[in-house]
């Protein structure tokens, strides 16, 4: 019979495991945008899925809802496409932009123009 071992993984171990890989991923995916030419615009993810994406009315009491429905202007969406639909908006306001038809051309800073 096998005893199991009382020794637990300590809180501050457990949370720099469980952020291994997401910051694998983000060197994964900045390694790979320099080799095609890609940029990446990092941004804050706080309160874009308690944003309203039309109005921009911050609505705090969510619960558990899968939808977002907008308190002020009657807004109603999933909630993580309004979240990503925020975070969209939040790293377009930090870079220079055309809206062209359907398309966003994102101008980097060595000048190429970029679709998205």
């Amino acid at each position: 019979m096998v005893l199991k071992s009382k020794r637990r993984i300590n809180t501050k171990s457990v949370r720099s495991m469980l952020t291994w890989s997401h910051y694998r991923f983000k060197q994964l995916l900045i390694s790979m945008s320099d080799r095609c030419g890609v940029i990446i615009v990092e941004t804050n993810e706080a309160y874009t899925s308690k944003t309203c994406g039309k109005c921009g009315h911050v609505h705090t009491k969510l619960g558990g809802n899968k939808l977002f429905k907008c308190p002020e202007c009657g807004y109603v969406t999933a909630r993580d496409a309004n979240g990503a639909f925020n975070i969209m908006l939040k790293a377009l306001a930090g870079t220079p932009f055309t809206l062209t038809g359907d398309a966003i051309e994102v101008f980097s800073a060595v000048g190429l123009v970029l679709d998205i």
